[in-house]
């Protein structure tokens, strides 16, 4: 029978899935403990308890009236502070990678971007999006420093939201930009592996720094121009 502290990990995981990744939950909607609670066949106490971390990790939002919770509606601002923090651990973790990753994650590393290459010209796919999700988080847990890992995998699922998470935040492009777009993500996943192998310190933060960076700009702009921000 599972504890009542599992029980909870497994809702917040399941609640986090469903409101960050399905792309089903817009921005600025409200979240409702027993709609939650019936969607996930599960009663309201983990519920709740999983909506009261996500506020205190940042991810969700109080109402005014103190009556139930809302995903956050981003500003500009908001989203360059986001980024920016994120190139900094995300740095952080390719440098610490270069010199702790052991052939264990350099394998997982590489058998995501063999996923993620099937993928490449099916651009908006779940499948894709998941992938490079797993991507940094696995590039994250390689750094083999737990806070950092933890503090980059909050920043992930946000970040995961604001580019995959809505289906109006996903522009139209030809399908040549977007294979091309796509290949050269994969391309740089690839080097960064290389240079983590090679134990190339300098060199993994300063693609992964580059690599955050640009996404940064590119969801920036999108978002602008699809009104999904403030």
């Amino acid at each position: 029978m599972a504890t009542k502290h599992s029980a909870a990990a497994t809702t917040y995981d399941r609640i986090v899935e469903h409101v960050f990744q399905s792309g089903k939950v817009p921005p600025g909607a409200r979240l409702v403990e027993q709609e939650l609670a019936d969607h996930l066949g599960v009663s309201r106490m983990p519920v709740r308890e999983s909506l009261r971390r996500l506020v205190g990790q940042d991810l969700l939002v109080s109402e005014p009236d103190g009556r139930g919770v809302r995903l956050r509606q981003y500003s500009t601002e908001e989203i360059r502070q986001l980024y920016e923090l994120r190139e900094s651990l995300e740095g952080t973790a390719a440098r610490a990678a270069a010199r702790a990753a052991n052939d264990s994650d350099i394998s997982r590393l590489k058998i995501i971007c063999q996923k993620i290459e099937s993928e490449v010209g099916r651009y908006g796919s779940e499948r894709w999006a998941r992938l490079d999700h797993a991507f940094h988080d696995e590039l994250a847990r390689a750094s083999h420093n737990d806070r950092v890992a933890r503090l980059l995998k909050l920043l992930l699922t946000e970040c995961h939201y604001l580019f995959f998470g809505s289906r109006k935040s996903r522009r139209k492009l030809s399908k040549e930009v977007a294979t091309a777009h796509m290949q050269a993500v994969l391309d740089e996943h690839h080097s960064l592996i290389d240079l983590i192998s090679r134990g190339d310190g300098d060199g993994a933060e300063k693609l992964a720094r580059d690599h955050v960076r640009h996404q940064g700009v590119r969801v920036s702009d999108l978002l602008i121009e699809m009104e999904f921000v403030d």
